[in-house]
């Protein structure tokens, strides 16, 4: 798994402050910090049982602490080697947000508070290239997502009537009402439901099997496919569009390739030189 800093390379400044910046973009440094989100997310995880606060507390506590002491001082390292370009990203803020939320006491009555202190898993999300990735292309794929969406819901609304107006009197607890059929659809949509809703009405007459297949086909095969291109196309793009992408090494064929092209340079440039010269 290959992280990069989620800041943009910057020239290294000198002294202190150039150590710290070497340190911070370091590999061993990241996945060190990478390494302890998984730690800590078990311990948030285990901390809702009183067996196991009542056995392993005090450990679990106290290496809670460690960690987020961690996290701040990785914090703290990181703003004061970026400056003021460390404001300037948005994972910066996230991950500064996610570490004051952790310093925040939350008792028992603090039901927020404790809840928000689960964002320090999400951190992974700012840690990994390839999470951010995602994320950043989901966001990118939004307005497609949105198109396809509003496609889906009209296809919904529209089989949503035809249903109600068909067999609200057949089979009343699926498609009684509009919102009865909308749910008993969404749930035909992702596979479930056919033995309730669809087969009873089958066995008396066979053209409801070919009705809802062709429901399946244009919601889940089609529409929900287009869905998933949406964002596997946004996420091509982000990959060619972001940065601190580093290329690929080039294969063993590749190289050899290129070597010759190198030489073949190489002896261009002295036969011009030649040719130069006897002029």
């Amino acid at each position: 798994m290959r992280v990069t800093t989620t800041t943009p390379p910057t020239p290294v400044p000198a002294g202190i402050r150039g150590r710290v910046l070497r340190l911070v973009e370091s590999k061993p440094f990241q996945r060190g910090i990478i390494a302890l989100i998984p730690i800590n997310a078990v311990i948030l995880g285990l901390e809702p049982y009183p067996a196991v606060l009542e056995a392993i507390g005090e450990p679990l506590h106290t290496i809670n602490m460690v960690i987020i002491a961690i996290f701040v001082a990785e914090i703290v390292l990181r703003i004061y080697a970026y400056g003021w370009r460390f404001f300037t990203n948005g994972w910066n803020i996230f991950d500064l947000f996610v570490v004051v939320v952790a310093l925040i006491p939350a008792g028992a009555e603090a039901g927020v508070l404790r809840v928000l202190r689960l964002l320090r898993v999400l951190r992974l999300l700012s840690a990994v290239r390839s999470m951010r990735l995602v994320v950043a292309a989901l966001g990118a794929a939004i307005p497609g997502i949105a198109s396809i969406g509003g496609l889906l819901m009209m296809i919904v609304y529209v089989f949503a009537v035809a249903s109600t107006t068909l067999f609200s009197t057949v089979l009343p607890s699926a498609f009684g009402d509009l919102w009865l059929s909308t749910v008993t659809l969404f749930r035909l949509m992702i596979g479930d439901g056919w033995t309730e809703a669809v087969a009873p009405m089958a066995a008396e007459e066979s053209w409801v099997w070919g009705y809802f297949i062709l429901y399946t086909v244009v919601t889940t095969l089609i529409v929900l496919n287009l869905l998933i291109a949406v964002v596997v196309e946004a996420m091509e793009r982000m990959k060619v569009a972001d940065p601190n992408e580093e290329p690929e090494p080039p294969t063993a064929g590749e190289a050899a390739i290129l070597a010759e092209l190198r030489e073949l340079r190489a002896e261009v440039a002295r036969l011009e030189g030649a040719v130069a010269t006897r002029t």
